[in-house]
């Protein structure tokens, strides 16, 4: 069973890109893990882009370094053929989710525990969404996390 072999989170349900910047999904302790695969699905989106960024922090909601990582965009709106195919992996450290363009698609983020600041204790990652000015908008997250060791009651990775 893929819950016995993956750990699967939600957290963002939903979060509104309208509210004070910047807005966080709920921190995960990655202590026990490998690697986090965000699954973010968009509403409408209006107004103005936003901006992602993955963190590590020591402590649940710290976003004290920003991180690298890979995404990919759904190919086609959710619901429309395609919305279950990724276009091709990218890179970043901030990510511009253009409102005009990304309206009700699905965006997949990659990040890998190694790239955590770990040396200074940073077990934590967030991700947070911030508005540069007038960004609305809902969107619901889930995190797919591979364990360092397998168990199919794990703890909760969330506080």
């Amino acid at each position: 069973m893929l819950s016995e072999n993956f750990k699967i989170v939600p957290v963002a349900a939903p979060i509104d890109l309208n509210a004070a910047s910047p807005v966080a999904v709920d921190s995960i302790n990655m202590s026990a893990y490998h690697k986090c695969t965000y699954v973010f699905l968009f509403g409408t989106l209006a107004g103005a882009d936003s901006v992602l960024t993955v963190c590590s922090g020591a402590t649940n909601g710290a976003v004290t370094s920003a991180m690298y990582f890979k995404y990919a965009w759904a190919t086609a709106a959710q619901t429309a053929a395609g919305a279950d195919v990724l276009a091709a992996w990218t890179n970043v450290n901030t990510l511009t989710i253009a409102h005009a363009t990304k309206d009700n698609f699905m965006l997949v983020v990659e990040v890998d525990a190694a790239e955590m600041d770990m040396v200074n204790g940073e077990k934590w990652l967030t991700a947070i969404f911030t508005d540069p000015g007038g960004a609305t908008g809902l969107v619901n997250g889930v995190a797919i996390l591979e364990p360092r060791y397998g168990n199919n009651a794990s703890v909760t990775a969330i506080a």
